[in-house]
């Protein structure tokens, strides 16, 4: 981030730091090329049990390493032809605040907040308060940090909590919001069920969740490798599946007003021909997505030029964000390397593919994120371990574990199997209130299933 000092590099032991996370996957640290140990379900759910530890310690040494390789958003977001990653991510975090209808004075909760981009941006754009919260203290330090820097700490607090049990009182915030974290906990449903509990009446909740796609098939090997290094590359101690999170958040007490894989937004622009404009052509590849709305007491189907996997969900309560070209944030400054491609996918930084960049600082992230730079670094680092240099103990294990982030990542996305960035936009119903009734009892019988 431009302006900004580095990470702090930690006091502390660093393999030891590294060792902790690692202590929790069973598997035998492969090679990256090679296929993952299998991992069985009850090797999963006993990192499901703690799930919280899973992500503070991989967060130890994971953070610093997102926010020098990516950037203080800890979140990936699909491409226009002109995007570089700072725009993408600022049009995936100005696009979910305007569909959630976030508002002046509002005060809303941030879940996963990392180092707090998402939350700084959103404060920016909206004049809400956010309050952010996560588990890692780490990363509260650093948010607050940045914050202050940013002179936006009036407006954002951030603190250190579980998102299983938040601390907050019922009926508590008007907005709340969970930008690629939510992934990390143990059970989606008692997440849910603890944001419904904290929001007013009415409030709405907007998440863009990791899931596996309707594609993944749990009886492909192929597909099951893919999962394991997501895991264990992300400190995911359950990667859960789009059914999944939909029925989680109906059984949290939600009603979805949206929802699409946001991941796929400018996939039209690859299969860009005018026989995808044909009224009922639908589906994961067409180029208009299906919008199912009533009018008056008729249901009446639609085709819009949107996201091409748009779940009928959506009502004209929320616009098409291409209506108008505000949405979109402007294009950092600096001269094109290259003609834009006229579609890149969300992953394509992950790949390492430079010729793609349209800025100098994309370029250099993405050359960061090739195979040839990450194995002359790694071989650097190695070198530098045994020959005893004590700042260089441990790297290389950490180095092999965002290896798995990186590369199991991009791997999944081009398989097709998985989506950073499933969108649901859901409400708070307005006769639910948590303080009243039995909705204590349910709160419970959620978070022990």
């Amino acid at each position: 981030m431009t302006g900004t000092s580095p990470p702090p590099r930690q006091k502390q032991d660093f393999t030891a730091v590294v060792g902790t996370y690692t202590a929790h996957f069973d598997q035998a640290q492969v090679d990256d090329d090679e296929p993952a140990d299998a991992v069985t379900e009850d090797q999963r759910q006993k990192r499901q049990g703690k799930a919280a530890q899973v992500t503070d310690s991989y967060y130890e040494f994971a953070t610093a390493a997102y926010e020098n390789n990516w950037s203080t958003r800890f979140h990936y977001a699909p491409f226009s032809p002109t995007d570089t990653l700072h725009s993408a991510q600022c049009f995936c975090e100005h696009r979910l605040a305007l569909f959630m209808g976030l508002k002046p004075g509002m005060k809303v909760l941030d879940v996963g907040c990392g180092v707090g981009g998402p939350a700084r941006e959103m404060a920016k754009l909206v004049g809400c308060e956010v309050i952010g919260i996560t588990i890692n203290q780490n990363q509260v330090d650093r948010a607050v940090q940045l914050t202050a820097q940013e002179g936006l700490t009036g407006m954002c607090t951030f603190i250190k909590a579980d998102w299983h049990d938040l601390p907050f009182a019922d009926n508590s915030f008007d907005a709340a919001f969970a930008i690629e974290a939510t992934c990390h906990a143990s059970s989606l449903r008692t997440v849910y069920t603890n944001i419904c509990r904290v929001l007013k009446p009415g409030g709405v909740f907007g998440v863009s969740e990791w899931v596996l796609t309707p594609a993944f098939d749990p009886s492909n090997a192929k597909h099951i490798d893919m999962r394991n290094r997501m895991e264990r590359g992300n400190g995911i101690s359950n990667l859960h599946t789009s059914d999944e999170a939909r029925g989680a958040m109906t059984a949290a007490g939600f009603d979805i007003l949206h929802e699409e894989d946001f991941a796929r937004y400018f996939d039209y622009l690859k299969n860009n021909n005018s026989s995808s404009h044909t009224k009922g052509q639908t589906g994961n590849n067409s180029l208009g997505a299906a919008v199912v709305g009533k009018v008056g007491s008729t249901e009446e189907t639609q085709i819009k030029i949107t996201s091409p996997v748009l779940i009928p969900y959506s009502s004209d309560t929320y616009p098409d964000p291409r209506s108008n070209l505000d949405w979109r944030c402007a294009p950092a400054s600096g001269p094109l390397l290259v003609t834009p491609s006229p579609h890149r996918d969300w992953w394509w930084l992950l790949e390492g593919k430079t010729h793609l960049a349209t800025t100098w600082a994309d370029y250099w992230t993405a050359w960061k994120m090739s195979r040839f730079a990450r194995r002359a670094w790694y071989a650097l680092v190695w070198t530098l371990e045994h020959l005893g240099y004590s700042r260089a103990q441990g790297v290389c294990e950490a180095m092999d574990t965002m290896a798995y982030c990186v590369d199991s990542a991009a791997d999944a996305g081009r398989e097709g199997i998985f989506s950073p960035c499933w969108w649901f936009v859901a409400t708070k119903p307005v006769g639910q209130r948590v303080a009243d009734g039995n909705m204590k009892a349910k709160r419970k019988q959620y978070c022990d299933t």
